[in-house]
């Protein structure tokens, strides 16, 4: 099921006693940038750059979140907020991305192409370091579960190999890795998961 695209109407909520996980909105930007910034070297193992550097500021996060708006509206990849379940606190963020650009970005076997076209996104997100293994291993579980049952598709689950936490959650939750793959042009690591 082709999932990016302007018909698909992609599920807007998930909450639970602990969390709530709705689209990006700009008007949490500065929420956003402080859980950003108490993450900044988890997100920079995550993003496989030097993002957020260390002079990040409150008005480049709001810019950033309006990318990720503007691929909301035009369907061209899903972001989402994940906030404490009274909304004060920004735990981190969720993103359903396509799975056509890894090939572009990664070295991919023929297995590593069957796998890919096993599924209908890629999930990716970041969970604020402060985040307890409790909390995280049950926002994965529960966005898990979203996946089946609200969008009903197939997704994989990406990380990264210094996620210690997330890396200890996939396995805690008898997730899958199901590729390793290695950029084309660096050498920075996408391992996915089912």
């Amino acid at each position: 099921m082709d999932i990016f695209k302007l018909d698909f109407s992609p599920p807007q909520e998930l909450e639970t006693e602990q969390f709530h996980l709705f689209p990006t909105r700009l008007d949490l930007f500065e929420s956003d940038y402080l859980a950003v910034m108490k993450s900044r070297e988890l997100l920079r193992i995550w993003s496989q750059s030097t993002w957020p550097e260390d002079d990040f500021t409150p008005e480049q996060n709001r810019e950033d979140l309006q990318l990720h708006v503007q691929d909301n509206v035009e369907h061209v990849a899903y972001g989402y907020m994940i906030y404490t379940a009274d909304r004060a606190v920004c735990l981190g963020s969720l993103y359903v991305n396509p799975l056509t650009s890894i090939p572009n970005n990664y070295v991919t076997t023929d297995d590593d192409r069957l796998v890919l076209g096993s599924a209908a996104a890629r999930v990716d997100c970041w969970v604020a370091a402060t985040t307890s293994v409790e909390l995280e291993t049950h926002i994965i579980e529960t966005v898990k579960s979203w996946f089946a049952e609200d969008w009903k598709i197939d997704v994989l689950y990406a990380a990264r190999s210094g996620m210690v936490q997330r890396l200890e959650v996939y396995e805690a939750l008898s997730f899958r890795r199901v590729a390793s793959l290695h950029g084309r042009d660096t050498s920075h690591g996408l391992l996915l998961y089912a």
